[in-house]
């Protein structure tokens, strides 16, 4: 214990910094995670105590401090200027006057076909769109692009 005795203050508060991020690793059954923040934790506490050592105190309470201030500074200014409010409004649907009497698009689906007769009977088109025949299943001959298969191989 001289060894945490003798540390200065800001490699005393990394220290403890470091150690409870170590046991949430830890706890979190993150071993890998937690071995390299032990390493970088020794690093970091041995600089930090020399930077005291050589009388560069302000330095280590520099590094220390950092960020607590860039984190307090982007939180301030995300809270000042609503920044919250402002992705709610961009994202809100403004309606027009005069849209109300225009008709929605007709969505267009065709049977997916994967390649082998047995399988073109495989659809994604609801029943009601596939009973009423007639004009509106002429419309419904366009080809769509799907993204992905659910027949694709692993």
């Amino acid at each position: 214990m001289r060894f945490i005795d003798s540390l200065c203050p800001p490699a005393l508060l990394y220290l403890l910094f470091i150690t409870i991020q170590i046991a949430l690793d830890l706890s979190l059954g993150m071993f890998v995670l937690a071995g390299f923040k032990l390493a970088a934790g020794i690093f970091g506490v041995v600089v930090l105590d020399a930077l005291c050592g050589v009388n560069l105190g302000i330095v280590s309470w520099a590094i220390i401090v950092t960020p607590f201030i860039v984190t307090a500074l982007a939180t301030s200014i995300a809270l000042g200027l609503d920044l919250d409010r402002m992705v709610l409004l961009a994202a809100k649907e403004h309606f027009v006057d005069g849209m109300h009497n225009k008709k929605a698009p007709v969505k267009r689906v065709k049977k997916v076909s994967l390649g082998s007769k047995k399988s073109e009977s495989f659809t994604d088109m609801p029943s009601e769109l596939e009973e009423r025949g007639g004009s509106e299943a002429a419309t419904l001959s366009g080809e769509v692009d799907y993204p992905f298969s659910t027949m694709t191989p692993f």
